[in-house]
């Protein structure tokens, strides 16, 4: 079975928009949290503990976001256009950090596992809410 070209596309750039979207929440307030968590003065610990949220939070929200977007955009095989999404986003984290696994800090490796899970959340989300949207626009029943 092959599929047309214009499907082939579209699916392509389902990812794109995947990755795209979660890089346009997480990279903006990434760099804000950043600013705020690594300065030479002394900060206030509730400003410490925002920071730490947002440098945890937004990579999480940007992921759920970018299976969300993939899954909307696709064609077909939603599931697998996420776990796609995941990977290259769990890529791109690791070449940002030289693809480094220290086995004394793992926090590190930790996180690179947790990309796929995170983005198929989101990517369920979307599967959901096709369907949603899919049945609502059938016949009620009863009628031909």
């Amino acid at each position: 079975m092959s599929y047309p070209a214009k499907e082939i596309l579209r699916n392509f750039f389902s990812v794109v928009a995947g990755v795209i979207s979660a890089l346009a929440i997480i990279i903006p307030i990434r760099l804000v949290g950043g600013l705020l968590s690594f300065s030479d003065a002394a900060i206030p610990k509730t400003q410490a503990i925002i920071s730490t949220l947002l440098l945890i939070a937004v990579p999480v929200a940007g992921c759920i976001l970018g299976g969300y977007t993939t899954v909307k955009v696709s064609t077909s095989k939603d599931i697998i256009h996420a776990i796609i999404t995941g990977m290259v986003l769990t890529f791109l984290y690791a070449w940002i950090n030289d693809f480094e696994f220290d086995w004394q800090y793992p926090d590190t490796g930790i996180v690179y596992f947790g990309f796929i899970p995170v983005v198929m959340i989101g990517g369920i989300i979307g599967v959901r809410k096709k369907r949603t949207m899919s049945n609502n626009h059938s016949s009620p029943p009863g009628t031909p």
